[in-house]
């Protein structure tokens, strides 16, 4: 292959190349949306650069894997604890305290709110009180 034959291959495909970036740009989503589609499912929409829109139906299992997944995505552990109001689609049986500091100690993140044993506490007082 000469320099010539070369320069023509190479142009070919760096003209391959920008037909490709400009084909996948038409496949990106520029708007995601999420909203309630009944029955406690949730409707994950998003909407194409030309306008088009792709969709699909989550019932609430598996919202909260596309949480988790979400999270560990960025290095985070979250604890997901439904509102203690109408919006929960179901009943839930509440977290203890005890259920609480197992799951922090489990996961051991930071970013989980601590509540802290009680015999922690007397723990803390006794050193205070004693000095």
């Amino acid at each position: 292959m000469n320099k010539k034959e070369f320069n023509k291959e190479f142009e070919n495909r760096q003209q391959h190349l920008q037909l490709e970036a400009l084909d996948s740009q038409r496949n990106r989503a520029q708007a995601v949306s999420i909203g309630m589609s009944g029955s406690g499912t949730t409707e994950l929409t998003m909407r194409g650069v030309d306008g088009t829109f792709l969709w699909n139906v989550y019932p609430p299992t598996q919202v909260i894997e596309f949480i988790h997944q979400l999270a560990a995505s960025i290095g985070c552990n979250i604890q997901i604890q439904p509102r203690e109001d109408f919006s929960s689609y179901r009943e839930w049986n509440p977290v203890s305290d005890e259920e609480q500091v197992g799951l922090v100690k489990q996961n051991n993140s930071p970013g989980l709110s601590v509540v802290k044993d009680k015999e922690e506490d007397n723990v803390a007082k006794k050193k205070t009180i004693d000095k």
